[in-house]
Parts: structure tokens; C-alpha cells; sequence
């Protein structure tokens, strides 16, 4: 279902990464899972959003990074902004961590009982 849902967005999950998560999510309706995903889809974007360091690759695209990455530039989203090269950031693939953060805040919404009574 994971999969299903990340459709062609770019991530870094391997097949370990998605039993992991089936795993941690053991209860999880459908839905569940797809509000899951779509939380976790908005992760890159909020990376961006508070990122005070970009690394400027070789195809001139801007990438958040840690500011002790070789070619770190303290840097803001606003500024880049400013400067009209909105278009040419780019955000992190989805990564496992991503899940993890989204799922310390998030519980199924179908308890066990309720399971039994439609067994």
C-alpha cells in the first residue's frame, strides 16, 4: 500500500524499508496508511520551508543540506526567492526517516475490538 500511494515520487526506500514499515503500522486501515503517506509526502516540502543551508549542485539546482556539507550556503527559501530561482530547488527524495517522524505522531484509527466484530 505504501507503494502504491508514494506512486513515481521519488524516494530512497528499499524493500527492507517497506516490510519495516508494514511492520510499524500492524493495525493500520487503508486509510490510515494513505493519510500516512500523505503526511509524510509534505516532509520534504517543510525541509525546504525551514532549511537555512542549500548546496548548489552541478545542474544549478538548489538542495537542502546540513551546514557542514561541503558547499553549504547559508541560505533561505525567501532568499532564493527573491532571486527567482524558486524553480530550480529541489526537495530530498522521501526517506525512511520521514516515515518514522510521521508515524511518532500518528495511531490507527481502528482499534482491535472493532477488528473482531467484522471477523
Amino acid at each position: 500500500m505504501f507503494k502504491v500511494h508514494l506512486g513515481d515520487t521519488p524516494h530512497n526506500l528499499t524493500e527492507r524499508d517497506f516490510e519495516h514499515l508494514a511492520y510499524r503500522t500492524d493495525g493500520f486501515s487503508g486509510s490510515d496508511i494513505y493519510v500516512c503517506v500523505n503526511n509524510v509526502l509534505f516532509e520534504p516540502i517543510l525541509k525546504i520551508k525551514d532549511a537555512s543551508y542549500f548546496v548548489k549542485t552541478s545542474n544549478n539546482i538548489w538542495v537542502p543540506c546540513d551546514p557542514i556539507q561541503r558547499g553549504a550556503v547559508q541560505v533561505t527559501l525567501q532568499e532564493i526567492e527573491v532571486q527567482s530561482l524558486a524553480s530550480k530547488v529541489l526537495p530530498p527524495p522521501i526517506s525512511r526517516t520521514n516515515f518514522e517522524k510521521v508515524l511518532a505522531r500518528q495511531r490507527p484509527t481502528v482499534n482491535k475490538a472493532d477488528l473482531v466484530l467484522f471477523l
